[in-house]
């Protein structure tokens, strides 16, 4: 039985050992994707998103998740006004969308959305909340946060939710 145990361990410690493998993995592929991200979209200035697990579920099991990013032209202290894909401040100047509304919106003067890949924010979307990355995400930011990506790195701030 000793012998069965310690195959068991060998196996849950090659299991531990390729987890944290991806985990590095994924988080360099992450940061080299936000920085082509950002050069291929230089109208962007930054991408905002929560992460967090709900307290509440209507009885359903509570799951970490990441939300929908917003794409903006905002910085400094107007990042702090953006939230679900709007810009909530007071300036004319600033827009935010999520991915999908990008198409949609009535922005399109030069330096906003025109010249922004919609293609490219779908898929930095779609990499950030993808079950596969949850844990990534998770191990990278934490629960109950803000995440604010720019060409400077990451800025993680804690999320208040119900």
């Amino acid at each position: 039985m000793n012998d069965l145990q310690n195959k068991f361990d060998e196996l849950l410690q090659k299991q531990r050992a390729l987890k944290a493998e991806f985990q590095q993995t994924a988080q360099q592929l992450f940061k080299e994707t936000t920085k082509v991200f950002f050069a291929e979209n230089p109208s962007v200035k930054a991408i905002v998103w929560n992460q967090y697990t709900p307290y509440f579920n209507d009885g359903d099991t509570c799951e970490f998740s990441v939300n929908e990013p917003s794409f903006t032209n905002a910085e400094g202290d107007d990042l702090d006004d953006i939230s679900w894909g709007e810009y909530n401040g007071e300036r004319d100047d600033i827009w935010a969308a999520e991915a999908w509304t990008i198409n949609n919106t009535k922005i399109k003067e030069p330096g906003s959305f025109a010249d922004i890949d919609e293609q490219s924010c779908y898929n930095f979307s779609n990499i950030i909340t993808s079950s596969d990355m949850q844990d990534v995400m998770l191990a990278m930011f934490g629960d109950h946060v803000t995440v604010v990506a720019t060409t400077d790195g990451f800025n993680v701030v804690g999320y208040d939710h119900d």
